[in-house]
């Protein structure tokens, strides 16, 4: 597992240590804790987005004031780990059913927390992240299901 940096390893670590012993280990606490660790201002406010003992995200969080444009991105995407679905702004939007374009990848990745975002997917899917395991099919043969014959055939030369 990457760090950004010791701030956030300390942090993960005390986090998931509490949550494992409330038996709350499993990879959608690991990868939310690791998440919202990233960076110090999720970290200061870590009880306000997110209540560890009852499980439960704080959707208004997004609303408070000390987020930061990045916080918000790390928010975000803590939330998406948590529950894949989540994509309102607050417990308004939610109950009049308002999705946010934020949460799309081209608006949370647009930044230098990016290669710890990924780190936080790898914790939440860990059974896919296996590329040679869980990918025997050659990428030219799931080509020629959405790409034309001839296409197929010159890459297949190419690839040979």
């Amino acid at each position: 597992m990457e760090f950004i940096d010791n701030e956030h390893k300390k942090f993960f670590l005390k986090k998931y240590e509490e949550a494992k012993e409330n038996g709350k280990a499993d990879v959608y606490y690991k990868s939310l804790i690791y998440t919202l660790s990233i960076c110090e201002t999720t970290r200061e406010h870590f009880g306000e987005i997110f209540n560890l003992e009852k499980g439960e995200v704080n959707l208004d969080s997004i609303q408070k004031g000390w987020q930061t444009s990045t916080s918000l991105k790390v928010t975000r995407m803590a939330l998406n780990l948590w529950n894949h679905s989540l994509v309102f702004d607050s417990e308004e939007d939610l109950e009049n059913e308002k999705i946010s374009s934020h949460y799309a990848p081209s608006e949370v990745f647009c930044c230098s927390y990016a290669p710890y975002f990924w780190e936080g997917i790898k914790i939440r899917y860990p059974e896919y992240m296996d590329y040679e395991k869980n990918n025997r099919t050659p990428c030219v043969a799931m080509y020629s299901r959405v790409g034309k014959k001839e296409q197929q055939e010159e890459d297949e030369e190419t690839i040979q």
